[in-house]
């Protein structure tokens, strides 16, 4: 318990002094029968009264490869802080809310909830370039020693011209662990230009050194690729 509690510590520690990161990301996963009609109860929500002052981002992404999940389509909150947080699940006692959960409850299975700690961010913000995400499910052993390659890689990989859009390392604070742990993403304004990435950091040697210090401390469980479909609240 000791080392684990350390080993989180010390990824605040590494990644505070280095890349700017703070808040928690909420994630609700759904399967989607109407994407449709799910969308235009997301917008009538997100227009209402309750969701001009809710206190975080929102986001919903299409699942474009999800692997075995069920889920379509993936429901985010990005909040600043703890604070921000308590209001937002505060909110969710809303007769709106409620409204809105009734309206898309024949549509919109619920398969998974999580929150997690953004532990490392970066990159370009521009909502252009990032309209497809790449994200990497894991099980990491030394929560430190993997932030600390991650940083080096991603270092390197803006240094090569090979960072388009956002990036992130995230950790599991609320959900099932035994499914990752941690989970990082990269973004780019297209699933074509996120694949072409991918290809250049791959074949790079920053990635290999990268793989070689990480050797057995990730467990790669899935990768998903989500194409965005629309943002509410974001500056």
């Amino acid at each position: 318990m000791k080392k684990f509690l350390f080993s989180i510590f010390t990824v605040i520690f590494i990644t505070a002094q280095s890349i700017n990161a703070a808040g928690y990301l909420a994630t609700y996963s759904v399967n989607v029968s109407n994407p449709a009609a799910y969308i235009e109860a997301m917008d009538e929500l997100m227009s209402s009264k309750w969701g001009k002052s809710f206190p975080a981002a929102v986001s919903v992404h299409q699942y474009a490869f999800n692997g075995y999940d069920d889920a379509t389509h993936v429901v985010v909150l990005n909040y600043d802080n703890p604070e921000d947080l308590g209001k937002g699940q505060a909110a969710f006692t809303d007769p709106v809310f409620a409204s809105f959960l009734a309206k898309t409850s024949s549509i919109a299975e619920p398969i998974e909830q999580a929150l997690n700690m953004k532990l490392i961010s970066g990159g370009n913000q521009d909502p252009d370039n990032n309209k497809a995400y790449t994200i990497f499910r894991m099980q990491v052993k030394d929560p430190a020693a993997y932030a600390a390659a991650y940083s080096e890689l991603i270092k390197a990989q803006e240094e090569a011209g090979n960072v388009n859009g956002s990036y992130g390392l995230r950790q599991l604070v609320g959900g099932d662990t035994r499914y990752y742990t941690h989970y990082a993403y990269t973004s780019a304004s297209n699933v074509g230009d996120a694949m072409a990435s991918g290809e250049i950091m791959y074949s790079s040697d920053s990635y290999a050194k990268f793989s070689e210090k990480i050797g057995d401390n990730r467990r790669l469980m899935n990768i998903s690729i989500l194409v965005n479909v629309v943002n509410y609240n974001v500056e």
